[in-house]
């Protein structure tokens, strides 16, 4: 196997279910669990999400057959340090592997939010404004009377924001402005 060839793989080891997977993660200190989203009884992000309700501290990689931005995009948003898809060459899987390892992260780039150029086309000039107001920490009461709009349609232009960028809090919003260095 082309992992345990690594000199940061100590030990691989296959399981053969959700339920084993869970185990083993909770028994052992496991510095990356390599999880496919598709699973006969769950999916990967259940199992994950399950795996660290449980206490495990470690590192995941997703894999799928499935090259979907939603997908990637979802894999990402619940802490995941890479995604590969199924169709990769095995040398592939082990560089990403590799790099998760060395603390780097493995996604396709294009399916990420991933610049300012992107966040730009995405958001009108009004809700730029009320983006960079939110990341100053400012009320939507206080970004309304600065932008001489009304609590309400602040309100409106947040969930917008939120909608358009795939966060779910001005601290999501923060952490991705910070991650893509947009400001």
């Amino acid at each position: 196997m082309v992992l345990s060839k690594s000199t940061l793989v100590n030990e691989v080891q296959a399981v053969g279910s959700q339920k084993e997977a869970l185990q083993f993660l909770k028994a052992n200190n496991v510095a990356l669990a390599i999880l496919d989203i598709e699973l006969e009884d769950s999916d990967g992000f259940s199992l994950y999400k399950r795996a660290v309700s449980a206490g495990f501290t470690g590192k995941v990689l997703f894999l799928s057959a499935k090259q979907d931005k939603h997908i990637i995009r979802t894999a990402a948003k619940l802490g995941a340090q890479g995604f590969v898809n199924k169709a990769e060459s095995l040398e592939d899987i082990s560089s990403a592997v590799e790099m998760i390892l060395r603390g780097y992260t493995f996604f396709p780039q294009e399916h990420l939010i991933a610049s300012e150029k992107d966040i730009d086309e995405l958001l009108t000039e009004r809700e730029l404004a009320v983006m960079n107001y939110l990341l100053q920490g400012l009320s939507n009461k206080d970004i309304g009377e600065k932008l001489f709009i009304s609590n309400k349609t602040v309100s409106t232009y947040k969930t917008k924001i939120f909608e358009k960028l795939e966060v779910d809090s001005v601290i999501s919003l923060a952490k991705l402005v910070k991650d893509r260095a947009v400001f």
